[in-house]
This record gives C-alpha cells, structure tokens and sequence, in this order.
C-alpha cells in the first residue's frame, strides 16, 4: 500500500513538474488575418502539431503544439486560449512529430541566401556532410485560365544544401550529377551505392541514404 502511493504521489509531481514547465513559455500575440484571399497555405502544415524547441538562451520547451510559416520563416505556439503566440525569445531549433519520425529544423548562419533566414529541415546529419532542406513559401498573384480575376496563391520554393563539417556548404540539385561534383573525393564508391541501391533521386530519403552511406568512408 505504502508503495502504491509513494508512486501515486510521484506521478503527480511528475504532472504537477509538466504543466509547471509548459506555464513557463513566454509567448507575445501575433498578428492576425496576415494572408486573407489566399488559395493554400503558409504553414508545414495546416493544423497544429505536437513538437519541440530550443531557444537561443537554452532554455528548452516539449509537449507544445506548434505551426511553422513558411512565408515569413517563423514558428509559433498555442497559447492556453487557443491563440497564435509566437516566442519572446529567437528559436534556435525544433522538432516536429507529424508521426512516428521526427522532422527537424535548425538555424544555419553560414548559410545566407536571401533576404530571409528561414530554417533548414535536416535529412541527414553526419560527422562529415549534412544532408538540408530549406522551402520558403510566397504569394503570387495571376489570372486563372479562363478567368478576368486575379487569384493569389501560395507556391513553394525548395532548395537543398550539403554542409560540410569545415562550415563550407554547396547548393545542390538533387540529382546524380550534382552530388557526386559536390563529393567527388569519394564519387567511385558513390556510383556503385547508387547503382548496387538503385538510388531514386526524387526521393528525400534514398538521396538521404546515399548522404549517410558517404559519411561512413
């Protein structure tokens, strides 16, 4: 009996220590009714989803419910009321959980290629090379076919970028022939991956594979 409630009891400091962390997050309103009249959406994804974060002073948040927008290269939370807060203090990475894989993103200074900095998704990280995503999302305004009205929609760019570990990094087509010019030190070991895998470039993860498989020569 004695045990039952010494684990009862610390079960509730468990809960009582959770839901202390999670009234610690400082959030700042956002504004809202940003992107009216327009076909798609600006976020990873539309609904919110369970993730995490690191902010730049280290302090560390879990269990939040999280939205990335892609337009401005932001990321935010719900508030206890349901609203849009975004953090009083710069991300410097997160997680998110769509499913059973977590999606990461992180801030990568050496990389500057825009007037906006938003964050890379990371592939693959290796002790060598890693393997970045980086979709950025903008308004475009044209005429339907057919139609005298103008329709603004969302339309995504997508990059990708290998980083090495001296800080240098290459965009990359994601295609046989940029990768193995970008890795050419080990390109004969590379060709036979990709031929012995059959290597599907289209796919985020068998470039990602061949990416790891490179980190391990």
């Amino acid at each position: 009996m004695k045990k039952a409630l010494l684990n009862l009891s610390m079960l509730f400091c468990c809960i009582t220590a959770q839901a202390q962390y999670m009234q610690d997050v400082s959030g700042k309103p956002l504004l809202a009714g940003k992107y009216v009249d327009v076909v798609g959406t600006p976020y990873l994804f539309e609904n919110w989803t369970k993730g995490e974060v690191i902010l730049a002073d280290g302090k560390a948040y879990k269990e939040l419910d999280l939205k990335y927008d892609q337009v401005e290269g932001l990321v935010f939370f719900k508030g206890k009321k349901g609203e849009d807060l975004g953090f009083t203090t710069v991300v410097k990475s997160f997680k998110l959980f769509p499913g059973s894989i977590p999606m990461v993103f992180i801030q990568v200074p050496q990389i500057k290629d825009g007037e906006k900095d938003p964050y890379f998704e990371v592939l693959h990280e290796g002790k060598n090379v890693k393997f970045l995503k980086k979709t950025v999302k903008t308004i475009r305004e044209g005429n339907s076919y057919g139609s005298a009205s103008s329709t603004k929609k969302f339309t995504e760019n997508i990059q990708y970028y290998l980083l090495k570990s001296d800080g240098t990094y290459a965009k990359i087509k994601k295609d046989k022939k940029s990768i193995l010019n970008t890795l050419g030190d080990k390109s004969e070991a590379l060709e036979k991956f990709i031929k012995d895998n059959k290597t599907n470039f289209k796919e985020d993860a068998s470039v990602s594979a061949l990416i790891e498989y490179y980190n391990t020569l």
